[in-house]
């Protein structure tokens, strides 16, 4: 179940990356990447109820899992933030803010598939 987590993991991350590629077509890119959040906090919520992943915080675990941990957190805010501004671009104003919150994220985003891996790898080895 682990590999299916990390595959639907990277396969949101891939799902974002080609909504910026949209960014031209405005409508397509916010329907794009509205989904994407969608489907990213829907795997959040199907990790939660499915391993109670609150629940296990104060247990033990390894130092890519505490990191995985900790960049999804700072993630949760970034949703709205991202939709907001979005959809002041949409609504003609300047693309800076979105720009710099848009480039953040992603990299963000990137960072916590990476520890993903690597979190279930230092599972599987220990």
């Amino acid at each position: 179940m682990n590999h299916l987590f990390t595959i639907l993991n990277g396969g949101v991350f891939a799902w974002l990356v080609i909504g910026v590629f949209f960014k031209r077509r405005h409508p397509l890119h916010m329907m794009w990447m509205t989904f994407g959040f969608a489907l990213d906090v829907a795997l959040l919520l199907f990790i939660e109820l499915d391993r109670k992943a609150t629940g296990q915080l104060f247990a033990p675990m390894g130092p890519w899992l505490v990191v995985h941990i900790l960049i999804a957190i700072a993630l949760v805010p970034w949703y709205p933030a991202m939709l907001y501004s979005g959809g002041k671009v949409s609504a003609g104003k300047p693309k800076g803010t979105h720009k710099m919150l848009a480039m953040g994220f992603l990299l963000m985003r990137f960072l916590l598939w990476i520890t993903a891996i690597l979190a279930m790898n230092a599972k599987a080895a220990g």
